[in-house]
């Protein structure tokens, strides 16, 4: 595995590498800038499987948390790579992900809280994890129409005119997967509400209500947006701060538990 492993971590960095002289001279050739990053996909995905395998998924913890939120958004990623309106930020989701497998393949197997196999707890793992990787895709848009409207405002998008997308296909996607992951979400919750036995018991309640506020401000800007059509740098910051409360509600609670609380 250690094989797999380094191999795995190449092909992400060489990916990165590409993208990045891509957006300085654009004459890489677009079939390595899919083969690459989807073979480091491949390898990631099966390291990750045997990592949770090993210890017959039995923990979950928040190196596994951040190697499975990584391993969806680098497939965002690659699904939208040939698209007009593509991330210009993939170069860090590919060291993202290579830094998250790396911590993965050198953490214990058995570290973190023992997770039940109860077809609900499961179904609302899944859920919560594929939401925050949805909507952490969708805050890289964010920061990225923030990063074209300075541009534009400033008067300096010759910078990189040739790599820059064009702003409302960036913005049309990013609400896209915005309401696209506030739905993942709210339904990850329902789904905590109904199999789980105490959303707010201790230990579970920081979680469960700064989920809730990060689902609501969410909510806010997705019906400003699809009812009475606001648009503009209000909605898209917001939706930034929902994200950064989100991620202290999945990963701050995790920090804690694995980190904090078993030293």
């Amino acid at each position: 595995m250690v094989s797999l492993l380094v191999l795995t971590l190449a092909l992400y960095s060489a990916s990165s590498v590409m993208l990045w002289r891509q957006l300085r001279q654009p004459h890489v050739t677009s079939m390595l800038l899919w083969a690459f990053p989807s073979a480091a996909l491949v390898g990631h995905a099966w390291l990750l499987w045997n990592h949770l395998k090993l210890d017959q998924f039995d923990h979950f913890n928040i190196a596994t948390s951040l190697s499975t939120v990584a391993f969806i958004v680098a497939l965002l990623s690659i699904l939208r790579s040939g698209r007009s309106g593509g991330l210009l930020l993939r170069p860090v989701i590919y060291l993202f992900a290579a830094a998250s497998v790396a911590l993965m393949y050198f953490s214990p197997t058995n570290w973190g809280a023992q997770v039940s196999h109860e077809q609900g707890l499961i179904l609302h793992i899944v859920l919560s994890l594929v939401a925050y990787a949805i909507l952490v895709m969708a805050t890289l848009y964010a920061v990225q129409l923030l990063y074209l409207s300075y541009l534009l405002k400033h008067h300096r998008a010759s910078m990189l005119s040739q790599q820059l997308p064009p702003l409302m296909t960036v913005e049309r996607y990013f609400f896209r997967l915005l309401t696209t992951g506030t739905l993942v979400l709210f339904i990850a919750l329902a789904a905590g509400f109904v199999f789980l036995n105490d959303m707010f018991a201790q230990g579970q309640a920081h979680k469960t209500i700064l989920s809730l506020i990060a689902a609501s401000l969410y909510l806010v800007v997705v019906v400003c947006h699809g009812l009475f059509h606001v648009r503009g740098r209000v909605l898209v910051l917001t939706s930034v701060i929902a994200s950064v409360v989100l991620t202290l509600a999945y990963f701050g609670s995790r920090f804690v538990k694995d980190v904090l609380l078993s030293a």
